[in-house]
């Protein structure tokens, strides 16, 4: 899989061209890491870094709604990113060898003020957690 079709796959950068992709990821930070099984990637306690998505392996989830496990390509964290409350909102926990990106804050403003497309990918993100949020208050 190539670097571009690794990042067409992360809803942050749908619908972004590769030539536009390629000119602005070169100006910002991108994080890769890797973690064993048994390895906490992040918890409640730490404050958030940026996105975080995973790209390859299985992690186990803690939030206050319950335990998930999630498979890679996905989102883990994007909330705790502004705001009075900037920590991330679950406990994550690599479940086999998994590969981790992170978006620094700082890196994800550059890329909202840069490009509509990240704008409105990140608005849609924080869209669908509220309603979603909302009917399971219902």
């Amino acid at each position: 899989m190539s670097i571009f079709e690794l990042f067409t796959q992360l809803p942050l950068f749908k619908g972004v061209d590769k030539d536009e992709l390629f000119s602005l990821i070169s100006k910002i930070n991108l994080d890769f890491e890797k973690y064993r099984p048994g390895d906490v990637i992040f918890d409640r306690r730490m404050d958030s870094r940026g996105l975080v998505y995973l790209l390859n392996g299985k992690v186990k989830t803690h939030t206050i709604s319950g335990e998930r496990i999630i498979s890679g390509p996905d989102l883990l964290s994007y909330l705790g990113l502004f705001g009075s409350n900037r920590h991330y909102s679950m406990d994550v926990t690599a479940l086999e060898t998994s590969s981790i990106l992170n978006i620094e804050t700082k890196s994800l403003l550059f890329l909202l003020r840069q490009c509509p497309v990240f704008m409105v990918n990140y608005l849609d993100l924080l869209s669908d957690t509220i309603d979603k949020l909302s009917v399971e208050r219902k």
